[in-house]
Formats: structure tokens, sequence, C-alpha cells
């Protein structure tokens, strides 16, 4: 739709020309004279005088120009009628059509058969219709570039716009893609001309077990900061998915107010098709769900607000129904944050809620926390750190799934608290050390045997050494982008002794469990998770950060290499507990600005073989094409080893091609391909259809046609 502009310039046009609305006379000349903007090949008479005429005409007022083939004015009625060739221009505005009636005395213009826009976006209507303000058009279709039935363009058989309410409505809105229109909104409406924008998104294609299916999700504006709509699938074999979904943002208008930002989808479906065993060996329900969702809100006064949902009905919901949302799950929970500024800390509160029935999590009703940052301790040199928190911890995982040794079925009351100080020392400019010490105490209301309450005292001493050696060299090399040479290299060390941290391993329950496996431990107890994990009575980690880099015209400084090395040691409770960590590489060159190579791989000390491997070389041209190549190689919890290939390259300023594949070397096949062009449309439209394979760990394919669109956003 055209904006607001549009409408003052096309009124503007009926007020110009109705300033050449004469009163009714015989004369000729005293009719041209007060018209000595309007040229023309022909100026005359007809109907005895009543009407002028100018043909192949034009007619100017300040920066408005109107031309057509033929400009009629009935001295009787006031009415200006311009046909054949109509074009309406201004400095902002150009406006073609083959018909324009100007009625000063209803205040009513009728443009027809109109074409108008600036590139890449253009619009054409069957009737434009202003009176006394109120505008309307029919026939309207929006299109992309110059318009082609075989491009892409919406189609609205109607809209209206009240100047008096403000309000905008149109009807029977239809995308069409290469003359097809693949989705109908019946009707919208909204306050104004701002922002008019509909989130879409649709999936089509074909799953082994399935059957044929389309997914679309729809959003469309109701607010400045709400956006509404649903989920609505079809499957052959499965049957109806539908659920509503939200987004929530008014960053851009709360002036000062808190800002929130939040979204919400969820699904349910009566699964037909032949239910599979999940992850866990059990048969799903064929009545199946999810509910996805998150919120973030920050106060002027610095209070912030976070909370996330995601619960699905069987741990394969989402694979099956909405695979595009994998990357953005997690543990199935709800969870809710609220944290504010309190002296020179931070106070919070978090509740965290378990929302299925076959993954374990610890509940938290609620945890409340304060956190002193580190801090000056006077002037004494000291520097602080503490931190207490207080909670109700509930963990009850679902007896169907068989359960580790380590996890319990109970609740109890903890209280946790730190206190640590350390003091840094510059031994020399290129040496740092900084002793630590500290104690971390907690009190559990009831120990895993349900004997009574517990509690743990853990003590910290120990150091931080941090090395900085430098160097630099006038290398100039043009042809790699080189301009200077510079070298860093920082060794560090850093040692804790922990007495006390061997204490009630296994009587005690642990509230936080490690989920990541390619990242080291927390070396200083404050950082340390929970209390009841931590058996380390000693811990040295070794860490060793090389970067080499240079001078770049374009790019500012620009990292040649960069090579990180870290190691632990550590003494545990048991032999078991007691030894080197793994041993963690990150190496990544950028020769020249167009190249990137990356390595990280986790190494188990004492064998060569990696427990986990990421290889990749990515090269990228700027705005023109970026490509890369990877391989993973997992060996522990899901062994897995995949070969993977993404690509895009821009055709030209509208359209750019991209292609992903994913080849497992396990099964020796390609579980995933994606193929397919990115369109942008003006500054604000973008585009993305292609197509898409996947194959399932259970071996059911899936091959589909995918579609992505953000429309009327200008």
């Amino acid at each position: 739709m055209p904006g607001r502009r549009f409408w003052i310039l096309a009124a503007s046009l009926g007020l110009a020309l109705t300033a050449y609305a004469v009163e009714e006379t015989s004369a000729a000349q005293k009719a041209i004279n007060p018209m000595p903007n309007i040229v023309g090949d022909d100026l005359g008479f007809e109907e005895n005088g009543k009407v002028f005429v100018a043909t192949h005409a034009r007619l100017e007022s300040r920066d408005t120009v109107l031309w057509a083939n033929k400009i009629r004015i009935d001295y009787r009625t006031g009415v200006i009628t311009a046909e054949g060739d109509v074009v309406y221009a201004t400095k902002a505005l150009r406006v073609i059509g083959e018909k324009v009636v100007i009625d000063p005395k209803t205040d009513t213009t009728i443009a027809t058969n109109v074409r108008f826009g600036k590139s890449p976006i253009y619009f054409t209507a069957e009737e434009l219709k202003i009176v006394k303000g109120d505008k309307s058009m029919k026939g309207v279709r929006m299109w992309n570039n110059e318009p082609s039935e075989w491009g892409m363009h919406l189609n609205i058989s109607e809209t209206n716009y009240s100047e008096k309410d403000n309000w905008l409505t149109m009807r029977n809105v239809k995308p069409h893609l290469a003359g097809m229109p693949f989705f109908v909104l019946p009707y919208y409406g909204q306050e104004g001309y701002k922002d008019i924008p509909y989130d879409i998104y649709l999936s089509m294609g074909n799953e082994d077990n399935k059957g044929f299916f389309v997914r679309t999700t729809a959003l469309a504006r109701q607010t400045p900061s709400l956006w509404v709509g649903g989920l609505f699938d079809y499957y052959t074999k499965s049957g109806f998915l539908y659920g509503p979904a939200l987004r929530y943002d008014n960053a851009k208008v709360a002036n000062g107010d808190t800002v929130w930002k939040g979204r919400f989808q969820a699904g349910f479906i009566n699964d037909r098709s032949e239910l599979l065993l999940d992850t866990f060996g059990r048969l799903p329900e064929r009545n199946r769900d999810f509910i996805m969702g998150e919120i973030n809100g920050r106060t002027s006064g610095g209070i912030e607000i976070a909370g996330q949902l995601f619960a699905q009905s069987d741990p394969d919901f989402i694979r099956d129904f909405r695979p595009n949302l994998l990357d953005r799950t997690g543990l199935p929970q709800a969870n809710f944050e609220i944290s504010a500024p309190l002296a020179s800390g931070y106070l919070s509160a978090k509740v965290v809620a378990k929302v299925d029935n076959y993954q374990d999590i610890v509940q938290k009703y609620p945890e409340v926390r304060f956190d002193l940052p580190q801090t000056s301790l006077g002037d004494s040199g000291l520097m602080q750190r503490s931190f207490v928190t207080a909670g109700y911890l509930s963990e009850r995982p679902s007896a169907i799934i068989p359960q580790p040794v380590n996890q319990t079925n109970g609740s109890t009351g903890r209280i946790d608290a730190y206190y640590g100080v350390t003091y840094p020392i510059s031994l020399q400019d290129w040496l740092t050390f900084k002793p630590v010490a500290g104690v971390r105490t907690t009190g559990w209301s009831s120990s895993l045997d349900h004997s009574g309450s517990a509690s743990k005292v853990i003590g910290q001493a120990g150091f931080d050494l941090e090395g900085l050696v430098t160097g630099s060299w006038d290398l100039v090399a043009d042809k790699w982008g080189i301009n200077g040479m510079r070298h860093t290299l920082r060794p560090i060390i850093q040692f804790r002794a922990l007495p006390g941290a061997d204490r009630g391993i296994g009587q005690l329950p642990i509230a936080e469990r490690a989920t990541a496996i390619s990242v080291l431990n927390e070396v200083d107890l404050a950082d340390r998770a929970d209390a009841a994990s931590t058996t380390d009575t000693e811990v040295v980690r070794f860490g060793l950060r090389n970067t080499l880099a240079t001078r770049d015209t374009q790019l500012g400084t620009r990292d040649l290499l960069r090579a990180d090395f870290y190691t632990d040691w550590h003494k545990g409770a048991t032999e078991a507990e007691t030894g080197r960590s793994d041993f963690l590489t990150h190496i990544t060159l950028t020769p020249a600005s167009w190249v990137t190579i990356d390595s990280f791989m986790r190494l188990p000390n004492g064998r060569s073989t990696p427990l986990e491997s990421n290889q990749s070389i990515a090269f990228n041209s700027g705005d023109f094409w970026r490509t890369s190549v990877s391989w993973v190689e997992l060996s522990e919890v899901t062994p897995t080893r995949q070969l993977v290939f993404t690509g895009q390259i821009s055709l030209n300023s509208v359209y750019s091609a991209f292609v992903t594949s994913n080849y497992d070397a396990i099964t020796k096949r390609s579980i995933y391909q994606s193929i397919g062009l990115i369109q942008k449309v003006g500054n604000s439209w973008e585009l993305e259809y292609g197509f898409q394979k996947r194959v399932s760990d259970r071996g059911d394919s899936a091959l589909g046609f995918l579609l992505r669109a953000r429309l009327f956003k200008f």
C-alpha cells in the first residue's frame, strides 16, 4: 500500500485542478486567462462554450504537473476530466493512468487503471477513489520490479482508508508466485499506514511416515508491537496440525518504558499415522503437541526479566513435524528469571519447572540469589567477590525411564554462599600474579537418603599467573593484505586447592549437572555450578594463547593466526577422578581476508584419537559469494561423522542462490540437502524459496519445497 505521502499528494491533485474550475461564461478569453499554466496543441470550447478543452495538454501548479491527451473542464459542474495516457507527477510521486475525474463540489477524485510507485516496488489499481479525505482502491496489485504475471506480486481486491478513524483495511490479500496464489488472507485492518507486515512461512513436500505435507505459519500485525497468527499444517497420513502463534516487540514505541520482546507458538495433532518408538523406547500417544515461547524485558531502572518455555508431548514431536525448529530447542522445561541492581550487586530470582514426563531436571520453587561482582575492598588493593543463594529444589524423574545412579526423587531446601578475595600484583610489565582465597558453604534441609539435613564447606586457595610477551615486525605483503605483523603470546597457569571438596560424595543432592562436554570445567570455586558436584581437591589449568595479527587498510586489525591450547590436571576423591583432563586445541588461520581455516579438537590425554573434532575451511568474497566445508566427528554420547557443505552466491542485486548438504559417513548417505534462491524485494522484503531433503536417524525421509516471506514492511 502507498504511504501517507501518496494520499496527500493524490488529494493535492484534486485541489490543484479544482483551482482551475471557473464560473460558467461564454467568453473564451475570460476562461483561459485564469489558467496561464495550461498549454496544449489545441485550446477551445465545446457545448456552446460551457466546456473548456485542451488536447495533448499540460497543466501545471507549483510542483504538481498533469499531462493527458485531453483535459476537459465543465463550467456547469466544475468537474475536471483528464483522459488518455494521463500522467500525474510531483517531486516524490508519479502516477500513470487512463482517466482522472475530479469533482470539487463533492470533494471526489477518481482515477482508473492507474500505476504508481518507484523501482523496485510498483502498484497498479483498477480504481483509486478519494472522497472527502477517505481513500479506497479496488483491484490493487503490488509488484516487484516491472509488473509481470510470472513474478512475485500481491493481489488485493479492495483497500480502504478512513481519515476520520485513521483506520486501514484490506480484503482478500493473495500473494502470487509465478502466477499462482499460495496464501489467502480474507481481511486485515490496522491503525494508520505505518508498517503493514505479514510474516509467512510455507513448506510442502513428502515424508515416508507422514505422507505429503503442507506446513504454514502466518503472522499479521495487529498493533505497532503485536503480531498474531497461527500454525496450520496438513499431513495426508497424520492429519491436521494447528495452533496459535504470536510475536511482541515494543522496542520502537517504548519511549523510555519497559521494553518487551517475546514470541510464542504451539501445535496440536491427533496423529493418525503409524506411531514409531521414541528415543526412550516408548510408543507416543496419538494426541501429540508442543509449546515453545520466550519473553525478555528491561525497565528503564535496569530490571531485567527473562523467561523460556519448551514442552512437547514426546521427545520426537519437533523432529517429526517441525524440524526447522530443532536449533531453537533445549531441555523441556519452563523457567522465569528476574534480576535488579541492588547496592553494588544484583538481586535475582528464578523459577524452573518440569513440563514433561520423560526428561529429568532439578526444579527450583524458587531460587533467590544476590551477586556481588568483583569490587575493590577499600584502599587496601584487595578485590572481593561474593554471592548468596537460597532456594527450594525438587527432583521428580519419570518412573518409566531408567535413571542414572546419581538421580534422586525428593525435595530439599538449599542455602549456598561464597566469599573470596584476590590481590592482583604486577611482578613485571609482562607478568601478573593474582593470589586467590575464599570459602563456600552450602546447607541442605534433606540429604539423599532423607536421614536429615546436610552441609558442605569448601575452602579455596590458589593463584592466577598470566604472562604477556609481544613482538612486532615491519613485514609488508600486499598480495595477502599484510602491512606489519604483531605476535602476542599469553601463557596462563591457574591453581586451586579446594579442601573439603571430597566431602559428602553420594550423600548430597546434586542441583546442577554438566550438559556441555566440549569445554573444560570451571576452575574457580565461585564459578562452579554446584557444591555437591564439586569433588576436585586440587586443580591446575595450563593455557597458552597465541595471536599473530596484521593491519589491513579495509578491515583494520586482522588475526592471521589464533592458536589456543588448554588442559587441566586435577586430583579427586578417588583414583578414577584423578588425572589429566582432555586437551583442547583451537587454531584459526586467516592468511587472506577471503579465506579462514578453523580447527578444533578435544583430545583425551594419553591417546591421539580425538573425542571431538571440527575442521572447516571457509571462503568469503564479501557481498558476492561465500562457501564453507566442514568435517565434524564425535566419538562420545552419539557417535557422529559428517561432512557439511554450505554455499551462497549473489546472482545480481536482487537474487542470491544457496546450497547446503550434510553427508553422514556412518550411514554412508546424505541426511540433509537444501538448494534454493533468496530474493530481495525493495529495501525490506526478503523471500527464500527452495527444495529440502531430510533423512532422520530412524531411516524415514522427507522431500519438500520451502518458502519464507516477509511482506509489507516499508
